[in-house]
């Protein structure tokens, strides 16, 4: 996802999952295959090279699953949690959210 209107109606329309590291919105599209959209607060982490950081664990981890992800929009938010959080603990969190879009939809 790219545009500013498709993040506003994947928070809007989207069904809310989280966890103690990541809050996602996910709703169903009309193309063929999953996409990502990652909405990464300055204030949660400061430096860009944590929202880098944090960004390509979760693309990463996203480029891994989303061939066994139905063709859903997915918008990504880190939490507090995730600034303090070893890399283990986040790709793990991630896969428990793929596995729960899988079963949902």
């Amino acid at each position: 996802m790219h545009q500013p209107a498709e993040f506003r109606a994947v928070r809007q329309r989207g069904k809310k999952l989280s966890d103690a590291y990541f809050s996602l919105s996910v709703v169903a599209n009309q193309e063929s295959t999953p996409r990502l959209g990652l909405a990464i607060a300055t204030r949660t982490f400061r430096t860009a090279v944590a929202r880098n950081r944090i960004k390509r664990l979760t693309r990463e981890s996203f480029r891994l699953n989303q061939h066994e992800l139905p063709p859903v929009d997915v918008m990504v938010s880190a939490r507090d949690a995730a600034r303090h959080a070893q890399p283990k603990e986040l790709r793990a969190s991630l896969e428990k959210h793929w596995k729960s879009i899988t079963q949902r939809w």
